[in-house]
């Protein structure tokens, strides 16, 4: 197996367990990203009542922001310079870069997310999610997921 991606997932339950096994249902219905494996690493989660746990929450989301940036400054090197622009965009490269932009800002995961938000189907965390996580922290989670594809040798063994 191959490590491919990995993500910070924001999830709300009444225990570390139910929340990783929201996860990992997300995972195995979601068409958007497929990954033969999903490992969560139990280190690198942490719970709303942890010290580190806005911090870890705002470096993901940074993370995101800094994608988002760098797409559109790609976008801008096709020649699209404001949103008029769009109506003549080129297919291929240019119309790829945009797509990949678009789901960003509109809250389809994809295999870049570093941060993304179960509860509220975003990549970015709203000041009433916030709000809400201050008041019960113990019910939030931010869940560390690696997550693996297999090899062309690998992946024949598994559809056998």
């Amino acid at each position: 197996m191959i490590k491919i991606a990995e993500h910070k997932i924001l999830v709300t339950g009444i225990s570390f367990e139910s929340c990783c096994n929201q996860v990992r249902k997300f995972f195995d219905l979601t068409s958007l990203v497929l990954y033969d494996c999903i490992e969560v690493l139990d280190k690198q989660c942490c719970s709303g009542q942890d010290d580190e746990f806005f911090t870890a929450l705002a470096d993901a989301e940074q993370r995101n922001r800094k994608s988002v940036n760098s797409l559109v400054k790609e976008l801008q090197q096709t020649g699209a310079a404001t949103i008029l622009d769009l109506e003549n965009l080129e297919h291929g490269y240019p119309s790829k870069v945009l797509h990949l932009l678009s789901h960003f800002l509109d809250g389809f995961i994809g295999i870049d997310s570093s941060f993304y938000n179960l509860i509220d189907d975003s990549h970015w965390l709203p000041e009433h999610t916030a709000a809400d996580i201050r008041t019960n922290r113990a019910r939030y989670w931010l869940i560390h997921i690696d997550c693996y594809s297999a090899t062309p040798e690998e992946a024949s063994l598994l559809r056998m």
